[in-house]
């Protein structure tokens, strides 16, 4: 079922849901505060107002967490962006590249740290190995409880 951009229509930011209110008059696109206001002149491409919005708060957030959690724990990398993936929430590439899926920021601060933890250990550690999730548990000893909210939840994390 296509989803509506109405007054009143819930949409997701770090775990949270806002409202939607839809108003007259406004400079930008897309708010957020206490609710997201979209402009009615908006509205015709609401779903792509909502896409750019979610991809540029992502790109601030996880780059933030990443640049967080790689300076504490010595690990570097190259540099981060922010895809279209649907199938992943990240990817480590060969070169250092940490990539991760502009829907993860729907999701909660803690399971965003965990999908940056886990692209971050992949620096060290190309596979899933014991030695690989050791290190994960380190950083962040409930890290299955993440695991299992994406399983859970993954699936709403959309437009």
């Amino acid at each position: 079922m296509p989803r509506e951009y109405v007054n009143g229509a819930g949409f997701t930011y770090l775990g949270k849901s806002y409202k939607l209110a839809v108003v007259e008059n406004q400079p930008e696109p897309l708010t957020l505060s206490d609710q997201f206001y979209l402009s009615r002149s908006a509205l015709p491409v609401a779903k792509s107002v909502f896409k750019e919005w979610y991809k540029q708060h992502a790109f601030q957030v996880i780059a933030g967490r990443v640049e967080w959690y790689s300076s504490r724990n010595g690990y570097s990398y190259q540099r981060v962006r922010v895809t279209e993936a649907r199938t992943r929430w990240g990817s480590c590439g060969p070169r250092g590249s940490l990539n991760f899926s502009w829907r993860l920021v729907m999701a909660p601060m803690r399971v965003i740290d965990y999908v940056v933890i886990h692209e971050l250990v992949h620096l060290k550690e190309k596979n899933h190995s014991k030695a690989y999730w050791n290190k994960v548990k380190l950083l962040m000893p409930d890290y299955q409880q993440q695991i299992d909210w994406l399983n859970a939840n993954g699936h709403t994390l959309s437009l």
